[in-house]
């Protein structure tokens, strides 16, 4: 049977590109955060709630999920794992009984302040180098989302 693609090889499409940096990127970083024992996905949405509640916010599923632009299913996984693990607390908002607001726990907290040294050592190791166009790259990166 003929390759039916437009491109000769793989290697020459953008998004097999893409997916192989950021498996190669992601294989890293979750083998760094295992020394604190979180998962990748557990400590960016621990960021993220740390993030949003030191701007002010209310932080919800939804709310997380549209940050970091994950599924609302995974956050809600997830969300139930650190929620087990003591990182994070539920508690119905008191403005609309329906909703959930979600807060970082102490413990939560700390995890992302081992966790945020350890992810930008990798960044900066990982992305070293592009480190004179990164600026420009995640530019790109920007335009893409």
């Amino acid at each position: 049977m003929k390759w039916v693609s437009k491109f000769n090889n793989p290697e020459d499409s953008s998004g097999f590109l893409l997916w192989q940096v950021t498996h190669s990127w992601q294989r890293l970083i979750t083998k760094e955060l295992s020394k604190i024992n979180v998962t990748h996905s557990q400590f960016v949405l621990l960021a993220a709630c740390d993030f949003l509640q030191t701007k002010g916010e209310n932080v919800t599923q939804k709310k997380l999920a549209d940050f970091t632009k994950l599924n609302i299913m995974m956050v809600s996984d997830v969300v139930r794992t650190i929620e087990t693990k003591g990182l994070l607390e539920r508690s119905k908002n008191p403005l609309d009984k329906r909703e959930i607001l979600l807060s970082i726990t102490a413990e939560g907290k700390n995890k992302v302040k081992q966790g945020i040294p350890i992810v930008e050592k990798v960044d900066e190791q990982f992305f070293n180098n592009i480190k004179d166009t990164q600026e420009d790259f995640n530019k790109m990166l920007h335009s893409l989302l």
